[in-house]
């Protein structure tokens, strides 16, 4: 018998017994009057705070399997207490762990069931275990305690609202025992289902930096997962990048204005304000810039720089052509040499798409070699 399965299944039968409640309880924060003609939407609390024997019963089952998950991967991770120990508890124990090794204090679970008919952010989008390895430090732990040390006296807080975020903190700790990854593409890391086979709750997709294709870094978020290239295809992105970089250096290291005083110190000005953000692009820029402004020099005439402008390689260029730029009548003695140096920026790109041709995006795009999984936060935990 599979244990992670069966405590699977087991969130699954109570997440089915939460369908089933909802189509006796409305599940809304929301109420519509009618007002003259028209229906106004007013906040409504009362339909959270519905409670019942049965509701109650719900509750204390859904807590009593977190504090049996919670357990499982508080020894699955490196839990030192005894199994028969009197002292260890599954909030300030287990669930501190868990959250050390994963951060899951910060991990949200949305609320995505069409037949939840929730409005507010704080009730779609929730946090369930924030909080959750201090003593009573959720709302559904405390409520959870009141109905099952004082079922009676307490039984207004076996409520849906308590019920539902006890629920999603089950369907929480059940996706970091499965621990599920997938190999996919960078474009098809959204198209993931992320509900993992819930019919009500999914957890969010991963966060991708723009920079993954340079540093295979991977970011902790709101999300359970993280990405990253497979090693041997982030080791191929790196060394085509590599070879691409090396053409454009070999390319500027013969450009004759290097020598020249007056470019040496633009580059030199270019350095101080980048500093370790410089970047082949910025210098493809300078020297655009520069080359461009010693065709067509501030002393000659309106006219005169006009001509050059609009016959010259750089105004032809393909991205110039195709962003929003001035035409040739509008340029005017006031705007052509802002209108040279934005040819000359775009020149610039021009330049070094010539050497950083991006063959490396395919590889990193559209390949099967993104690895969408579960990181730990902490690679020990001492407890």
């Amino acid at each position: 018998m599979n244990k992670i399965e069966v405590f699977w299944q087991t969130y699954l039968n109570l997440e089915k017994e939460a369908i089933d409640l909802s189509k006796y309880i409305f599940f809304t924060d929301e109420v519509l009057e009618k007002q003259g003609n028209e229906q106004v939407s007013k906040p409504c609390e009362s339909q959270l705070r519905t409670f019942s024997p049965y509701i109650a019963d719900l509750l204390v089952r859904c807590c009593i399997q977190i504090e049996a998950i919670s357990k499982e991967l508080y020894y699955a991770n490196g839990g030192q207490k005894e199994k028969s120990s009197k002292e260890l508890y599954f909030d300030g124990d287990c669930l501190k762990l868990i959250d050390q090794k994963w951060q899951t204090h910060k991990k949200v679970v949305m609320v995505v069931a069409p037949f939840f008919n929730f409005t507010k952010k704080d009730n779609i989008y929730l946090k369930p275990l924030k909080e959750a390895h201090k003593r009573q430090g959720t709302y559904w732990e405390r409520a959870y305690q009141a109905v099952k040390h004082d079922r009676y006296s307490c039984l207004c807080y076996g409520n849906v609202k308590a019920f539902i975020h006890a629920l999603a903190a089950l369907y929480l700790l059940n996706v970091y025992y499965r621990k599920p990854e997938w190999i996919t593409t960078y474009q098809g890391i959204r198209d993931i289902d992320y509900s993992l086979g819930s019919s009500i709750f999914c957890v969010l997709p991963p966060e991708v930096s723009g920079t993954l294709w340079y540093d295979n870094s991977p970011i902790n978020s709101d999300s359970p997962f993280v990405v990253q290239y497979q090693e041997e295809s982030f080791k191929q992105i790196q060394m085509i990048q590599k070879q691409e970089d090396e053409s454009l250096r070999n390319y500027l290291k013969e450009q004759p204005e290097f020598q020249e005083q007056d470019f040496q110190q633009l580059f030199l000005d270019l350095i101080q304000r980048k500093g370790k953000d410089l970047t082949g692009l910025d210098i493809c820029k300078v020297l655009s810039k520069f080359r461009l402004n010693k065709k067509i020099p501030s002393f000659l005439p309106f006219e005169k720089k006009k001509s050059l402008l609009i016959q010259s390689e750089e105004w032809h260029g393909w991205i110039h052509l195709h962003n929003k730029h001035l035409s040739a009548d509008e340029l005017s003695e006031e705007n052509i040499q802002k209108e040279i140096d934005s040819v000359a920026n775009l020149w610039g790109i021009e330049l070094m798409k010539r050497f950083h041709q991006a063959k490396w995006l395919n590889t990193a795009l559209y390949l099967k070699n993104c690895r969408v999984f579960i990181k730990d936060c902490l690679d020990s935990v001492e407890i």
